[in-house]
């Protein structure tokens, strides 16, 4: 029982836990877990991020395995060159069948993207159970202003997927 007691005791209290920030977490994902949306997520600078960041505007959603995070490049590019207005998240899935630690992936991408562009990362499958998404290929989710799913594209970018993605924006921006 001790042993339980110690190993749990680690893993909650590690060095450079912050109860607060903690706390304030679990709040948030008791809120958004009752409404059906997935819980706020910590980006790899510690930042939390969420779906609700943005209520009242279309929201745009990319959710892939953080192994193949740079298949939403293109997507990105895209996105921002046609819309660069509506909020955009990242999602780096981590998969299950690894033990890895939140530090060690955001370490990772804190070494290998630019520091303005952030990336959440879902170590427990959040997204990617909540929208039932095969996270090896990138996933885009269109939000509408109530942080409705209004629409889904998944695969590598191609212009023909993204001309899809143009009409289900294009109506939800002219309603906005």
């Amino acid at each position: 029982m001790t042993r339980i007691l110690n190993q749990k005791k680690s893993t909650v209290l590690r060095p450079g836990f912050n109860v607060a920030k903690g706390f304030a977490a679990c709040l948030i994902f008791l809120t958004f877990a009752s409404h059906g949306q997935p819980p706020p997520l910590p980006d790899q600078f510690g930042a939390v991020g969420q779906l609700g960041d943005h209520l009242g505007s279309v929201q745009v959603v990319i959710v892939v395995s953080a192994k193949r995070l740079r298949r939403i490049k293109p997507w990105e590019r895209a996105l921002r060159e046609h819309y660069d207005t509506v909020p955009l998240l990242r999602v780096a899935d981590v998969p299950r069948t690894t033990k890895v630690e939140y530090e060690a992936v955001a370490a990772k991408l804190r070494k290998r993207l630019p520091d303005d562009i952030n990336v959440l990362i879902d170590l427990d499958g959040r997204w990617s159970g909540e929208y039932a998404l095969d996270t090896r290929v990138p996933n885009v989710l269109v939000f509408d202003t109530t942080g409705e799913l209004v629409a889904r594209h998944a695969g590598k970018y191609k212009s023909a997927r993204f001309e899809a993605l143009r009409v289900d924006l294009e109506r939800l921006v002219r309603t906005q």
